[in-house]
């Protein structure tokens, strides 16, 4: 399965207490593991099913009792070390690690270290076993290598691909190997040579996860255009399409007879027949009591279900957890799948909300990627068109007076483009289209963080943030929505956040925000701005400088502005 690797895009859910007495008819819950303090971006049953591995961005990998859900041994990897997937080996005796550029092999009985695999000089996104054990498999920004199990050493290095390796896997009978890649294709390989045998193109963006059925003849292939396909393994022939999904698919995982097909979204879990593409059951992030699912993973024989995400605490805030869960219907693990999906019921007196994809829209082509030479990077939000004013961080434009200033471009698609390499290497004809454009200091604030920023130009398609001039009213608990630009991450990325408490000087939230989205705007339910991200810890703890001081430092500067007070 296919890790998620990168901030939340587009969500709008509730998040509910967990209900205490099971998910659905269909399952019974029996364990919540706790301990991870960061997104639980994959999880995995061994073999026999006897134990559940769990990865975070804590930097640490668990491992669980599935029949007691007790914490056996942790292995820690590093603050933000674990980059690239993991996998056990077929026997379940090795669980191998990919970690920024090398991969670790380890004991999983002892916890020790067995050997390091050195030979990628870019990023690890993806390991997997060959059937047989001996090989494994890791694909990385630079292509893929074969590794030989037993001795660490390096089989073949293949670089076919134009662009990253998202993701690999192995064909159940060890004959083939599958990759998934940024240059929205998916080749098909001879798993003992490495010669590419296909090519299979079709979808429109980058191509995340790729996973075969048991018979080995089919072959899933999950990407950022939000579609499922399936390809004849022996033709590569496109067989079927997957469509509907409104939120990035980060998991998929085939049944053990290979009739359905589980895929995975931060807004739950949906099961399909593979034959006839028919949506056959929806389980809910809100159904399984939680806010967002990260990752899941079912047991080897579809009788048991973990689930990592962000449970709604009461009271305490956002808590990563993991839900495992009994299959308690036999029909479920034979797969007719005949229940109706899921239905959530809807406080009618509740405040109107707009959903996701409203709010991101809405917002998204006000935010702003700005590059600061020696300085760094950050975000920014255009609020003031007509005067071309922005705000953003102190700490990002530091003491220059001058800063590089991107917006988001469309492709022939109308999709923004978020290749971060794609606007460094495009700046004279993003500069006459007005993508990119110079950020002039027009007024700083130290001690709030907050600089004013006048653009020397706009595109036409940047619009201005929804905002007032005071801080909107925000509950305790209600959920906010983070935009901005990570580090090292795609471009004009969306994450999720839970608003803590106003202390004044910052709004406190908690959410999952990186280097890169200082300056983000953060919105509420309803898509208005109630300030712009200032800093993080490796807690998930963030502080956001509200509007009131936005609307103090506008109002010391003395500048022109299109906007008077309502």
């Amino acid at each position: 399965m296919k890790r998620l690797h990168f901030l939340i895009s587009t969500l709008f859910l509730v998040t509910t207490p967990f209900l205490q007495n099971g998910f659905a008819q269909d399952y019974v819950h029996y364990a919540t593991l706790t301990g991870h303090t960061r997104n639980i971006t994959n999880l995995a049953f061994s073999p026999d099913g006897q134990t559940l591995a769990s990865a975070s961005g804590d930097g640490t990998i668990r491992f669980w009792d599935v029949a007691t859900g007790q914490h056996r041994n942790t292995l820690d990897m590093g603050y933000f070390d674990i980059e690239g997937d993991f996998a056990f080996s077929p026997d379940g005796n090795m669980f191998a690690v990919g970690s920024v550029i090398k991969i670790s092999l380890w004991d999983v009985a002892t916890g020790q270290l067995q050997k390091t695999l050195a030979g990628h000089t870019t990023m690890i996104t993806s390991v997997a076993f060959s059937p047989d054990g001996q090989t494994l498999a890791s694909g990385s920004w630079g292509g893929i290598l074969l590794w030989d199990v037993a001795t660490g050493q390096l089989q073949k290095t293949l670089t076919e691909h134009t662009h990253d390796v998202l993701s690999v896997a192995f064909s159940p009978d060890g004959v083939l190997f599958a990759s998934g890649s940024r240059d929205k294709t998916i080749r098909l390989w001879n798993a003992v040579t490495g010669e590419s045998l296909k090519i299979l193109t079709g979808h429109t963006d980058r191509v995340t996860d790729v996973v075969f059925s048991s018979d080995a003849n089919t072959l899933a292939s999950v990407s950022e255009d939000k579609i499922v396909r399936f390809w004849d393994v022996v033709t590569g022939q496109h067989r079927k399409t997957l469509t509907g999904f409104e939120y990035e698919i980060h998991d998929s995982v085939f049944s053990l007879d290979g009739s359905t097909l589980a895929t995975g979204s931060i807004d739950g879990i949906r099961l399909w027949d593979v034959a006839t593409g028919k949506l056959l059951k929806i389980f809910t992030s809100h159904t399984m009591g939680l806010g967002i699912v990260f990752s899941f993973a079912f047991s080897p024989d579809w009788t048991k279900l973990a689930v990592g995400g962000l449970q709604q605490m009461v009271p305490g805030g956002l808590q990563q957890t993991i839900q495992l869960c009994e299959l308690s219907s036999s029909r479920l693990r034979k797969n007719p799948f005949t229940a109706a999906p899921v239905t959530v019921k809807t406080d009618s007196t509740a405040s109107p909300k707009l959903s996701a994809n409203q709010v991101y829209n809405n917002a998204i082509r006000s935010v702003m990627w700005t590059v600061n030479p020696g300085i760094g990077e950050g975000s920014g939000v255009l609020f003031d068109k007509r005067f071309r004013l922005a705000i953003t961080n102190a700490h990002v434009t530091g003491r220059h007076n001058t800063i590089d200033v991107y917006f988001p471009e469309p492709d022939e698609n109308g999709e923004l483009i978020k290749d971060r390499n794609f606007y460094l290497t495009s700046k004279s004809v993003l500069k006459r289209l007005g993508y990119y454009t110079k950020g002039q200091v027009v007024a700083r604030n130290e001690k709030t963080d907050l600089a004013i920023i006048r653009l020397d130009g706009l595109p036409e398609t940047a619009r201005e943030i929804d905002w007032d001039f005071t801080t909107p009213t925000t509950n305790a608990g209600d959920l906010v929505y983070i935009l901005g630009n990570p580090g090292g991450q795609d471009l004009w990325r969306w994450t999720l956040g839970e608003y803590l408490k106003d202390h004044g000087d910052f709004l406190h939230i908690q959410s999952d925000v990186f280097g890169g989205n200082s300056g983000g705007p953060v919105l509420n339910k309803q898509g208005i701005l109630i300030g712009i991200v200032a800093r993080s810890d490796k807690h998930m703890n963030a502080l956001v400088i509200p509007v009131r001081d936005i609307n103090r430092l506008l109002s010391e500067s003395g500048l022109e502005h299109s906007r008077s007070r309502r």
